[in-house]
């Protein structure tokens, strides 16, 4: 009964709706809409340009875990996949959820791959991703500690838990032959053979894609996170691009966690709970955020469009 309670939508837009109350009841909210209505369109539009940057990266990423030789077809074709996953993750809690269906816009790009390998390659790029972003995540822990900020203990437990289960998920890929492993009970079982199907990425020959794209995760997470420095710019905040870089990644991981509905109100509650401790006004903050949060909509939409681009 309380796993039905936790996990229900309703609850998660009453906690979204509460959370944005609670943000936002601490501000002007008619001079915080007037000084977000005055940003220059150059800069929307810049930014909404950037995203494609960001965009484009993920799908060379999960284009390079799934095809041997991807080409610049290729890797539009995953970008645009990309996109839809953005869009549809404005009807879903986490962006994981729009991840799992994102995939379904390639079945006619690729029908060579199957159903099941498209999914599983959505689901493991998604974890690539992930356990780049526990890595950033922790190590900026680590330097906010050196640099003499505080963060709640809660936070080293849940980094420290997430940092083991990524490490326990690469030991795994790279010490078990999969392949080898579930090859001996595939013809006897048609599950096996399926879960075959699901562990395609991670045979022996595929484990140097899990690398490149790993790399490609960490190279790119300065560049994801760069645009909270350009808000803060936009805004007149002060904040240093160092303090985007040990905040943003801690705060961009809670997200994934499905507490609110794509993840409104538990953003801005959660850059106030961090910027505010510096020192930064809650109007500036919420500025920042709520900027971020039209950019990411906005570039959701885009993705809408491209539903109609076959």
């Amino acid at each position: 009964m309380l796993k039905k309670i936790l996990s229900s939508k309703i609850l998660r837009l009453v906690l979204s709706i509460g959370l944005i109350y609670w943000a936002f009841s601490r501000v002007d909210v008619g001079s915080l809409l007037g000084e977000l209505s005055s940003v220059p369109p150059w800069f929307v539009a810049a930014m909404i340009f950037y995203s494609a940057i960001s965009m484009f990266i993920g799908g060379i990423r999960w284009a390079v875990l799934l095809i041997e030789k991807p080409d610049w077809k290729d890797f539009w074709n995953f970008t645009r996949a990309t996109y839809l996953g953005g869009f549809y993750s404005l009807f879903f809690p986490t962006m994981v959820a729009g991840d799992m269906i994102k995939w379904l816009s390639l079945t006619k790009n690729y029908p060579e791959l199957s159903k099941t390998k498209l999914a599983a390659s959505a689901l493991i790029d998604r974890v690539i991703g992930f356990s780049a972003f526990t890595l950033v995540g922790f190590v900026a822990l680590v330097v906010g500690k050196v640099l003499n900020y505080q963060f709640p203990d809660m936070l080293w437990w849940l980094f420290s838990g997430l940092a083991v289960g990524v490490t326990s998920f690469y030991v795994l890929v790279f010490t078990i032959d999969f392949d080898k492993f579930f090859r001996k009970w595939s013809d006897k079982y048609r599950l096996v053979a399926k879960l075959l199907e699901i562990v395609y990425l991670l045979k022996n020959e595929n484990k140097k894609r899990i690398l490149a794209c790993f790399a490609i995760s960490i190279l790119a997470e300065p560049v994801w996170m760069l645009p909270t420095w350009f808000y803060s710019l936009i805004f007149g905040v002060g904040i240093s691009i160092v303090q985007v870089y040990l905040f943003v990644p801690i705060i961009s991981l809670i997200l994934v966690l499905p507490i609110s509905v794509a993840g409104f109100g538990a953003r801005e509650n959660l850059f106030l709970y961090f910027f505010s401790q510096l020192g930064f006004a809650d109007e500036k903050i919420l500025l920042v955020s709520t900027f971020g949060g039209i950019i990411g909509i906005l570039n959701a939409l885009v993705g809408g469009l491209l539903l109609l681009i076959h």
